[in-house]
């Protein structure tokens, strides 16, 4: 169960191309540019996104498949630098960073070791601290699929194609324009083809951006539900702690 937790914390959506190019569009429905332009300014907005360079959330993270819950913190930093820590407990700490180049992780069952190369190109689109504002970057093809329900709500859903070939799907609240899941599937080395669906609850203001305080990622076997009970903007944070460790 630990290398698929270790799994989860990344994120890759392949799906077809043919469903993203071709998908028929209701006449009334909104164009991606107004959905993603939606987005930001329920987030906040782009001045106030970019006035953040630092994060800090600390909170719990429950573990459906053991019926565990461990103390977890993260840190973000500008323009790309992510680090989670997980509190085991007895059983150490399981770590996963990226400081912007290269991403590493450390659990107690296999130590200290570098991501895996998929990962690595993964991880330079989620880490983006400023994801928010430059989704059509991270994704130059974008196309409106349809609508559906979540939690008996209407979510518009864009798929998104990135330079390197991969693929998400961003479902987005058509009332409020936040972000409410994303899926994807990850290859592994450990794992394989492991399918994800991401869910983004219990929006809080935080220094007048709206950001999830319940994180939930789902797979065919288990859950993994991030719960922040405090989130700290523009906390100081050295660019060191982002780097791997020597041991």
């Amino acid at each position: 169960m630990m290398l698929a937790m270790k799994a989860s914390w990344t994120f890759l959506l392949m799906c077809p191309v043919v469903a993203l190019l071709g998908a028929p569009q209701s006449a009334n429905a909104p164009s991606v540019d107004q959905i993603l332009d939606h987005y930001v300014q329920a987030v906040g907005g782009k001045d106030a996104i970019q006035k953040v360079t630092s994060r800090d959330m600390k909170g719990t993270l429950e573990n459906s498949d053991d019926g565990t819950t461990a103390p977890a913190e993260i840190f973000a930093k500008a323009p790309n630098k992510y680090l989670a820590v997980v509190n085991l407990g007895d059983g150490g700490e399981m770590l996963e960073g990226w400081n912007g180049e290269k991403g590493w992780g450390k659990d107690p069952d296999s130590g200290l070791h570098d991501t895996e190369k998929a990962e690595q190109i993964a991880a330079k689109r989620d880490y983006d601290f400023y994801r928010e504002i430059r989704l059509k970057e991270l994704f130059p093809k974008m196309a409106l699929s349809g609508k559906m329900k979540i939690d008996d709500r209407d979510a518009f859903i864009v798929e998104a194609i990135s330079p390197d070939g991969a693929t998400e799907k961003l479902y987005f609240d058509a009332e409020t324009g936040l972000l409410v899941r994303r899926d994807f599937e990850r290859v592994t080395i450990d794992d394989g083809i492991v399918l994800y669906e991401v869910d983004y609850d219990d929006y809080k203001d935080v220094d007048g951006l709206k950001l999830p305080s319940t994180v939930r990622r789902k797979t065919p076997d288990y859950t993994l539900t991030y719960r922040f009970t405090e989130i700290k903007q523009n906390v100081p944070v050295e660019d060191t702690k982002f780097n791997k460790p020597e041991k």
